[in-house]
């Protein structure tokens, strides 16, 4: 059963914010669409500044009750997440950094000093798995629990104090993908539905989020600021059809994001 709740918050998932995207995240062709220059990033900054929404992370949304806010979400944990929240903290803003734990300090990705230095920023880390599986609905609730459980801890011995708040990898999700996140602990669940209210499910918060792509336009990013409710409609009609496509293709999708993760594989 899902409960919605009031209030609006404009989730905005992004990923890497680079000038030479082959140095920050996964680097297969497909990825490349989820990667922003620096100049259009800043660009997104100024369009929501003159919205005048505020722009909080999950803990603090509570303090603007009533108003539509924007929290600005980085999924993966690439290399180029502090120069994001650089360009964040230019404007006093925080950001909500997904680390995918197994792959920290590896090439294009965070160190563990990097995450560490982000919290004490002010910006707010959660967990994006382990492996970052490629269907996360795919997996045993078995797998699921091991891939939210040990990221968590991975985090919370890193930065020393509890992880609260995860984002799914890849968007695929189920109810027992929720399930096992709120039964290890994580209370606040990021999905990639294009929803900007928040509800409970599988004892979870949970929120949605607008997608970010390299041709996302200022005139898209004012509709959703502007019109939060009606302005998401077309981004939400096309995530239903790609989400009952993705179902109904069923193992021949599996093996789609397979190839595309062995070639990022080959591309390291």
């Amino acid at each position: 059963m899902t409960t919605t709740h009031p209030g609006t918050n404009i989730g905005l998932l992004l990923h890497d914010v680079t000038d030479d995207v082959a140095n920050s995240g996964f680097q297969q062709p497909t990825a490349h669409r989820y990667k922003h220059s620096v100049a259009q990033f800043r660009q997104y900054l100024d369009h929501v500044e003159s919205s005048g929404l505020p722009v909080v992370t999950p803990d603090l949304s509570a303090a603007v009750p009533g108003k539509p806010v924007v929290t600005f979400t980085f999924d993966d944990g690439g290399a180029s997440a502090p120069t994001a929240a650089d360009l964040l903290e230019e404007r006093g803003w925080r950001g909500v950094f997904f680390i995918t734990t197994g792959l920290l300090n590896c090439p294009g990705f965070m160190t563990d000093r990097q995450v560490l230095d982000l919290r004490r920023r002010g910006h707010s880390i959660g967990s994006h798995s382990c492996s970052h599986p490629d269907v996360f609905r795919s997996l045993s609730r078995k797998q699921m629990a091991d891939e939210w459980s040990r990221s968590r801890e991975i985090l919370q011995q890193l930065i020393g104090e509890p992880v609260r708040t995860a984002s799914i990898p890849g968007g695929d999700c189920n109810d027992a993908t929720i399930e096992e996140a709120f039964a290890a602990g994580l209370t606040q669940i990021f999905t990639s539905e294009q929803i900007t209210h928040s509800w409970s499910q599988g004892g979870a918060t949970c929120f949605g989020r607008m997608m970010m792509v390299d041709n996302t336009s200022r005139e898209t990013l004012n509709r959703w600021l502007t019109h939060p409710t009606v302005g998401i409609l077309p981004e939400r009609a096309l995530r239903f059809t790609k989400s009952h496509v993705k179902k109904l293709i069923g193992p021949l999708y599996l093996r789609l994001v397979q190839e595309r993760r062995a070639m990022h594989e080959q591309a390291k």
